[in-house]
Order: structure tokens, then sequence, then C-alpha cells
């Protein structure tokens, strides 16, 4: 369960890495336009969703906190607590972060 909770990690912070990343690697302008390889790949686990206004969470993101909620109410593993906890709150900002583009259209 440990190994578990270690991936649940990895998945629920992978989204915040790749859109730090990206914000190094590629500034500027459309990321899928980049010629490199790894550039789109972390456009699609940290930016893609909120730029193209998609109304789905990262799927890693997602996937994380659900793994990690499953592994906290089956073993009462404190990390994994505090896992889903963070999952939790990174999808409450991502809503958030998805509300203001609708609020902006609106007016």
């Amino acid at each position: 369960m440990r190994r578990l909770t270690r991936l649940g990690w990895i998945l629920v912070l992978a989204p915040s890495a790749a859109f730090a990343l990206l914000g190094i690697l590629h500034p500027m302008g459309d990321p899928q336009d980049s010629g490199s390889l790894l550039v789109p790949f972390l456009d699609y686990q940290g930016t893609y969703w909120m730029r193209h206004a998609i109304p789905l969470p990262p799927p890693l993101l997602l996937a994380g906190t659900f793994l990690l909620s499953l592994v906290w109410l089956r073993c009462r593993i404190r990390s994994a607590r505090a896992g889903a906890v963070a999952g939790l709150i990174l999808l409450g900002l991502w809503s958030l972060a998805m509300l203001v583009p609708l609020l902006l259209r609106v007016n």
C-alpha cells in the first residue's frame, strides 16, 4: 500500500510539476507548436485543459486523488490522507481557475 501511496502522490503532483516545467521551457506562444517533443506533453498534463476550457480536470490529478482516497479509506495511511487532501485542494484550485474564464465570457 505504501507503493500505491507514492504512486498517488506522483500522480497528484504531476500536473503542477508539468505546469512549472512548461513555464521554464516554453514561456511564450502556443506550446503545441513547439519543436520539442517534451513541451506538448507537458502542455497536455498541465495547461491544455485550461487553455481549451475543457470541463474535465487533468486526468493524472483526478486519478491520483482517487487512488489516494481509496488507499486512505482502506488502510488509513496518514500519507495517503494528506495526499488525498492535497489532491482535493488542487482540484478546487483547478475548478476556481476554470470558473474565471466563464465569468469573463459572461461579462
